[in-house]
């Protein structure tokens, strides 16, 4: 009888694991996924990325606890077409999101084409919840000022908080620092689809993202979801929360990396308040390099050559951490060479999903490098400004067909910071087919293994078999390649959000506070 016993015991205590591994195997199939991205955030601008006086913050905790990359790329050294890239899989070319204006200002009248398929719209057919707050910088209206037909709601974000349709531009500084008073037409803040703040007021802002980004968790707690956290820190003008204004020892800079080490700090407690790390990947990045134009308030590259507008290394590798308890193994580094359009086909594989056969696109697979730390072989990475190619890496090298002046605040001071305080939104070469980018024919070539500063080319002769396995690659490129016609081109000014014309000055948010996150 005993034996019986024992025997029943064994056998209902082996179903019992067998059903906990069940249901464990059920929440991994659908884990959450979190999207964090910085805003010119670059390689060098954070403690656990080598910056010597920037204080440790959360960011350095999910490197701790996670695996942080070496060799992380943007799609381009520009917001709109990077973030696009980011959460369609595709070259900014092929969607179109290119042009005169870089990117998509307040008047633009087109946005991310509504044919191309986001992350969460991919996401939604695989039942999750999907939200977003932050900045969107992907197209505001079309028709008219207040139609809001390229805001995100149209592009699978099921909630949709507060959020920064255009950017925080230069000219929203509230501090007096630079400006005695921000500029309207440039500087609003949207809740979903209303305008609810005209000019913003910066110092305000993390806190509301935040609040944004922890109840969509609450709300979406029991259902796997997709939340884009889409940061405004660190793009001029520098703001922080009072909490964090003049503390950092590095100035106003670090004050507001330390104020997006809080927001980030927020969202990983509330998933350990909830219980959720285990089945939440969290993935940290930047958009693309700094604006070292600015002296102390632009950031900095590391090691590396160029900036933000250029195609160095400096305006496209970027820090990037990813963080799951119980998945990822803790104190990592890869070196894997990985590009965010990989984001797309990597997330919808994790989640067991299946992508679209119809459309091509330029991000592989790469979950085997975020979860096991594997090595992924040889890419080919394609370095667009504009519609022009001015750069591939291929393996070890990078093949420059063009390259960027550089700005040396020890040589230019027109323009640029006096005492490391900038004195505008200055730019020193932005424009891709300016005089100040120069074509190579030759190429230029450098191994940025060796040389990651690229400050040595590589002599072309010794090095034909390389440069031949290039162009064949490059070939092969052009094959596939279906430039749509520009939509970066066109703005109208009856199409710049207002909130009450003609005044354009307005605050909702306390009102909107109560309505919309109590309510929640």
């Amino acid at each position: 009888m005993l034996y019986l016993d024992v025997h029943f015991f064994s056998n209902l205590l082996f179903l019992s694991f067998f059903i906990l591994e069940i249901q464990s195997s059920d929440l991994i199939d659908k884990p959450n996924v979190i999207l964090i991205l910085a805003d010119d955030l670059g390689f060098g601008d954070l403690s656990s990325y080598g910056h010597p006086t920037q204080e440790v913050g959360a960011i350095d905790q999910l490197a701790a606890e996670g695996i942080r990359f070496t060799q992380w790329y943007s799609p381009s050294s520009l917001c709109s077409p990077s973030r696009a890239a980011m959460l369609t899989g595709r070259l900014p070319v092929r969607l179109g999101v290119y042009g005169d204006l870089q990117v998509f200002l307040h008047g633009s009248q087109n946005g991310l084409p509504k044919e191309e398929v986001t992350i969460p719209e991919a996401l939604k057919r695989h039942g999750y919840k999907t939200g977003m707050t932050g900045k969107w910088h992907l197209g505001i209206n079309e028709f008219e000022a207040n139609d809001g037909r390229h805001l995100p709601v149209h592009h699978g974000f099921d909630f949709v908080g507060y959020n920064l349709p255009f950017t925080n531009h230069w000219l929203c500084d509230d501090t007096g620092i630079h400006r005695t008073y921000s500029t309207p037409s440039l500087c609003f803040l949207y809740y979903n689809t209303t305008i609810v703040q005209q000019p913003i007021k910066l110092q305000e802002l993390t806190s509301s993202l935040v609040l944004d980004a922890k109840a969509f968790i609450h709300e979406n707690k029991d259902d796997p979801f997709f939340l884009y956290f889409s940061l405004n820190n660190v793009h001029d003008a520098m703001f922080a929360g009072n909490k964090f204004k003049g503390k950092s020892k590095r100035g106003i800079y670090g004050d507001c990396v330390n104020d997006m080490h809080w927001a980030v700090g927020e969202v990983i407690d509330t998933l350990k308040q909830l219980r959720l790390e285990k089945k939440t990947l969290v993935l940290f990045l930047s958009d693309h390099g700094p604006h070292t134009e600015l002296g102390n308030e632009g950031g900095i590259t590391g090691p590396f050559r160029g900036n933000k507008g250029t195609s160095w290394e400096g305006g496209y590798r970027v820090p990037a951490i990813a963080w799951w308890p119980g998945m990822i193994k803790p104190g990592q580094t890869s070196n894997a060479v990985i590009s965010s359009l990989d984001l797309y086909p990597t997330i919808i594989n994790i989640i067991n999903g299946n992508i679209s056969n119809n459309l091509l696109y330029d991000g592989v697979n790469v979950k085997n490098a975020i979860l096991e730390n594997a090595d992924i072989g040889i890419r080919m990475l394609f370095y667009y400004c504009d519609d022009r190619l001015t750069a591939v890496r291929y393996g070890s090298y990078k093949v420059h067909l063009y390259t960027f002046g550089e700005y040396d605040a020890s040589v230019y001071n027109v323009g640029g910071p006096k005492h490391g305080i900038p004195q505008n939104n200055y730019y020193h070469c932005l424009d891709c087919y300016d005089d100040c980018v120069k074509g190579h024919n030759p190429p230029i070539m450098f191994n940025i293994d060796i040389d990651p500063s690229e400050l040595y080319p590589l002599d072309i002769n010794t090095h034909a078999d390389v440069l031949e396995k290039v162009f064949e690659e490059l070939q092969k490129h052009k094959e596939t390649l279906i430039v749509k016609p520009a939509l970066l081109d066109t703005w109208i000014k009856s199409l710049v959000p207002c909130c009450n014309p003609p005044y354009c000055i307005c605050d909702k948010t306390n009102q909107n506070l109560q309505s919309c996150h109590l309510r929640q």
